[in-house]
């Protein structure tokens, strides 16, 4: 593991990773969405049936006491009562799951974007100052290669015994 390349600069790998977790969020936002659909179609259905169910006959049937004819009409009640559950399963996901997750996908979306931003906005600036070190760099070495030129000119007339005085002096005050 490379410390430079394998743990700093991953903004494509996040960048890559959070819109996967986002498009997973909106995938699953979308899936209750259709389950709610489906447990309110579900309930409807089921209202329906007791609806045509319920209290159905003739008077002397529903008037009458025998534990079959009431048994039925409990389970059409029962079936009732379900669909009442189904509708309140329903919404409770639309309201807690969809709503909520959809308000919260909003944020992190723009939490995400200003991020992005702000992580390029760096990129942008250390990609500045890699220029501008390289630049500095080349200063450098080539200002370092008049240097070690003047000590090997100043040296030579140092070393030369036929040089004049002046030069020597003349040498030592370009070097300095």
């Amino acid at each position: 593991m490379d410390w430079g390349t394998d743990l700093w600069d991953q903004y494509d790998g996040i960048d890559k990773h959070t819109q996967s977790g986002l498009d997973l969020a909106d995938r699953y936002v979308k899936f209750v969405r259709e389950r709610t659909e489906i447990e309110q179609n579900y309930a409807k259905q089921l209202r329906n049936l007791s609806k045509k169910y319920l209290k159905r006959g003739s008077k002397e049937e529903q008037e009458c006491g025998f534990t079959n004819h009431q048994s039925f009409q409990d389970i059409v009640n029962e079936l009732n009562d379900y669909a009442g559950q189904r509708e309140l399963i329903a919404e409770n996901m639309m309201t807690g799951i969809c709503v909520e997750l959809t308000k919260y996908l909003q944020d992190l979306k723009q939490e995400r974007k200003t991020y992005l931003a702000d992580a390029k906005k760096a990129q942008q600036n250390l990609e500045i100052s890699f220029k501008q070190l390289e630049n500095t760099k080349r200063r450098f070495a080539k200002e370092w290669g008049e240097a070690e030129k003047a000590t090997q000119q100043a040296e030579k007339i140092e070393n030369d015994t036929n040089a004049v005085k002046a030069d020597v002096e003349k040498v030592h005050t370009h070097t300095d």
